[in-house]
């Protein structure tokens, strides 16, 4: 299950394949993310450092307490690889993790240096079955990312972003708090 998952996940969310002997960069490789000046763009406290994203499908909602992120290259570009979960482990992903009950992704997100809105796509994993009322995964029709903050130099390296994301048959939307997790990262 957990493999089948994964490899949906993947392929949702239109990620490339790891060829395993790929250099993948350290969060710290993208320390020019932060806008010039130092200003409160790096600053996330209180609330900020929280996931309060919300599913709502017909009369179902589902809630996500946690997000996590992996940096993308494709040559010279970089994006962010962001999963927030419902359920599963604490921590970053790995092979062994619980499978969470929903995962929401965001394939493609832009590095944010300041608060501009951004596109991604996005997907839904509902592996309980309740969301979607049986299939595993739905893609969204429009994703709408705007960056609150962002610190690649901080211990952990985080992005707190308002997510809003469109499907046929429901929404996703609130702020998510990722930290992190070299298990998401991948080279193209």
């Amino acid at each position: 299950m957990k493999a089948r998952a994964a490899l949906l996940a993947c392929l949702l969310a239109a990620c490339g394949a790891d060829d395993g002997g790929s250099t993948v960069p350290d969060a710290r490789a993208l320390g020019d993310a932060a806008p010039d000046g130092g200003g409160s763009f790096t600053t996330c406290t209180g609330a900020c450092r929280t996931t309060t994203l919300t599913a709502t499908f017909g009369s179902d909602t589902a809630m996500f307490d946690r997000a996590v992120y992996g940096i993308t290259t494709a040559g010279a570009t970089q994006t962010l690889h962001v999963e927030a979960y419902s359920g599963g482990d604490p921590g970053c992903p790995t092979e062994q993790s619980a499978t969470p009950d929903y995962t929401a992704i965001l394939g493609q997100v832009v590095v944010p240096t300041d608060t501009t809105p951004s596109s991604s796509p996005g997907n839904l994993l509902d592996f309980t079955g309740d969301l979607l009322d049986g299939p595993l995964g739905a893609a969204a029709t429009m994703v709408t990312v705007t960056p609150g903050a962002a610190d690649p130099a901080a211990n952990p390296a985080f992005v707190a972003l308002e997510v809003s994301m469109t499907f046929a048959a429901g929404t996703i939307s609130g702020h998510v708090f990722a930290t992190h997790c070299a298990s998401l990262d991948e080279s193209q």
